[in-house]
């Protein structure tokens, strides 16, 4: 039987309530037997102060501890170089027989989505659910286009192809911000567990992270 599995890259630095609500939005709403969160590798250059690659990983096993239905994926995080998707979607299509890839991207990223390496493999490796982002909508940059070649409103259509189809979901939108969580935690102020899983800050608390 085809397993419907969810692909959700990020830098995840650090995991947020905005992404768990994400996926597990996207989980429930395209009934996909499981999302997984792949953090994606950064190189050390742009890593946050005293962050690992192995902490960001951490940190996302912590927040999704209590789903079953998300899963951490670290396939990128064993390279010692930047990973483009369509090299990790090929991974893993090779790795996970009789199951339909479905990529997870924000609104912000379709704008740009046609500047992706190789982005229309990546559209043979698996579908595109787009979700939601405060400041974009589908009629900015590259989407219209996009749209009109590979977009697929009907979920029912997309289960039934191999890959191919844009989807916009209605995800309800958050404007929590990895960028400012760093900032607020650099500056001692307090994170909520509507910001952070308190497992999360607790490990960002007790190892020091995000300390200029």
């Amino acid at each position: 039987m085809t397993k419907h599995i969810g692909i959700f890259g990020g830098t995840f630095d650090p995991v947020h309530a905005g992404h768990i609500r994400c996926a597990s939005f996207v989980q429930q709403y395209c009934r996909l037997d499981s999302v997984r969160l792949m953090p994606c590798h950064l190189p050390p250059h742009r890593a946050s102060p005293g962050v690992s690659a192995a902490q960001r990983a951490d940190m996302v096993a912590l927040a999704i501890a209590h789903n079953p239905l998300l899963a951490l994926e670290t396939l990128e995080l064993t390279h010692d170089r930047p990973s483009y998707t369509v090299d990790s979607l090929t991974t893993l299509r090779n790795r996970l027989t009789d199951t339909q890839l479905y990529f997870i991207i924000g609104m912000d990223s379709l704008c740009y989505f046609s500047q992706w390496k190789n982005y229309r493999l990546i559209l043979q490796l698996a579908h595109v659910l787009v979700c939601q982002r405060p400041g974009y909508d589908a009629a900015m940059g590259d989407a219209p286009a996009l749209l009109a070649e590979f977009g697929e409103q009907q979920l029912s259509v997309v289960k039934q192809q191999a890959s191919g189809a844009i989807m916009l979901l209605p995800n309800p939108t958050t404007d929590l911000s990895a960028t400012a969580i760093r900032q607020a935690l650099r500056l001692g102020q307090s994170c909520d567990a509507d910001t952070l899983d308190p497992a999360v800050l607790n490990y960002i608390q007790t190892r020091r992270l995000y300390q200029d």
